[in-house]
């Protein structure tokens, strides 16, 4: 039976010529040349990534994706919400979307709905919402069955401080002390949304999980942390357990054991023991490379899961532009992920 392929892409400022990334600046734009040359590189990566599903962040020309990957051989796709502009110039984007783009016909595609009841139980404010909204999607998946997407990008990391407040200030000595006041709050703040965001998809997870213990269910994302991070821990849920409640963690009774593999989510990375000993990243920036984008599954693919629908059997970084180029604005800061699952066994 065929292998399904799902991927993670995360394209770097997708805003086609006229369009300004955050701030109105030279090199914060596309000539129409270096456009042609970024369409150019992301149509030949999705060539060698050969993958039947995926998703997209850092989207803000969102037709003009629709129409490349359609040329790809990709027939159906999803943009959500949209890109978000400047009040004050609307050439300037300031914050971009998510798609995903399918070779395989959508179940079901939509922008995910609501933030999972996270406001009501946590100290969360009550207007907080998804940085920017994720998708969610159904693909029918031969010899696997229905497979739930969720595509997505959590809160950036960088604690912003609006340079204006700073420039008002006149004496240095009250200039410096105000930046670092301002710039621990906004550090609170993007932690915060972000770990937010991670505990809202593992919530909306378990209500799929809730009703099909073994569905499969893969996220495909930026999630701007790195696989040790507290925030993938809240997605996952993979930190030990010491106690449930008085119980030992290791004290389960023999027939609800199972239950613990159940309800937690999996680095697709640590579940193929063939890989690479040393994690390629996934980021690069001026000489600093992180582990950013993933595949997040549930048990119902996980190789030791005797009830699997499926099962992933390879993952893939591809990565060589941060070597060979081009540079990162023609090609992207990040390289995409590409999963592969394979049907149960016969």
């Amino acid at each position: 039976m065929p292998d399904l392929r799902v991927a993670t892409f995360n394209l770097y400022h997708f805003a086609a010529p006229g369009i300004f990334w955050h701030e109105r600046k030279a090199n914060a734009i596309y000539t129409p040349e270096q456009w042609a040359a970024k369409l150019a590189w992301i149509s030949g990566m999705l060539t060698k990534m050969n993958a039947d599903v995926v998703g997209f962040q850092e989207v803000v020309s969102d037709e003009a994706l629709r129409v490349l990957t359609q040329a790809a051989g990709y027939p159906y796709f999803y943009n959500a919400a949209r890109a978000i502009f400047d009040l004050d110039d609307p050439e300037i984007y300031v914050n971009a979307t998510v798609a995903i783009a399918s070779r395989l016909p959508f179940v079901s595609v939509n922008d995910l709905a609501g933030v999972a009841g996270i406001p009501a139980d946590t100290v969360i404010d009550e207007g907080f919402g998804f940085s920017r909204v994720p998708v969610e999607a159904i693909v029918q998946a031969p010899g696997i069955g229905e497979i739930k997407v969720y595509v997505c990008h959590l809160k950036s990391q960088g604690a912003f401080v609006d340079p204006d407040e700073i420039d008002a200030i006149a004496d240095w000595a009250d200039k410096i002390k105000r930046y670092y006041a301002l710039r621990t709050m906004a550090g609170v703040d993007q932690v915060a949304k972000r770990a937010a965001e991670a505990g809202a998809l593992y919530r909306t997870f378990r209500r799929t999980l809730d009703v099909d213990p073994e569905a499969a269910v893969i996220l495909l994302g930026d999630m701007n942390e790195d696989p040790e991070s507290h925030t993938l821990g809240i997605l996952t849920q993979g930190e030990r357990v010491f106690s449930w409640g008085s119980v030992a963690g290791d004290a389960i009774p023999e027939e609800f054991a199972y239950l613990k593999h159940v309800y937690k989510l999996y680095d697709a990375w640590h579940l193929v023991p063939t890989q690479l000993n040393t994690r390629p990243v996934t980021h690069s920036s001026f000489g600093h490379g992180s582990v950013l984008d993933y595949a997040i599954l549930s048990n119902g693919l996980n190789p030791k899961n005797p009830r699997r629908r499926g099962t992933v059997s390879k993952v893939e970084v591809f990565d060589a532009h941060f070597r060979e180029g081009p540079e990162r604005g023609i090609a992207s800061d990040h390289a995409p992920v590409v999963a592969t699952i394979t049907g149960p066994a016969v």
